[in-house]
């Protein structure tokens, strides 16, 4: 069961990276805030400026957290590769 659990906090993780640019709706900043302001501004290099940050991290908690779950699982319990 433990890979499956790991799946979903792998599933939670990237979301929460890629949901980090709505915290600048309430104020909080970020990398979001520069999202909004391109948005507003109608400004392709700021939007840009948040949004391939945001990326890089979501990509990086996913190949972070499939890592783990590799580690975690038992050799004969993989899908794939045997």
């Amino acid at each position: 069961a433990a890979p499956l659990i790991l799946e979903g906090v792998r599933t939670a993780a990237v979301q929460s990276v890629g949901l980090t640019a709505v915290a600048a709706l309430i104020g909080a900043g970020g990398l979001g805030w520069f999202i909004f302001q391109g948005l507003g501004q109608a400004a392709a290099d700021l939007i840009l400026l948040g949004a391939i940050p945001i990326i890089v991290l979501a990509l990086l908690v996913d190949a972070v957290m499939r890592a783990i779950i590799t580690l975690a699982t038992p050799k004969g319990l993989g899908v794939g590769k045997q």
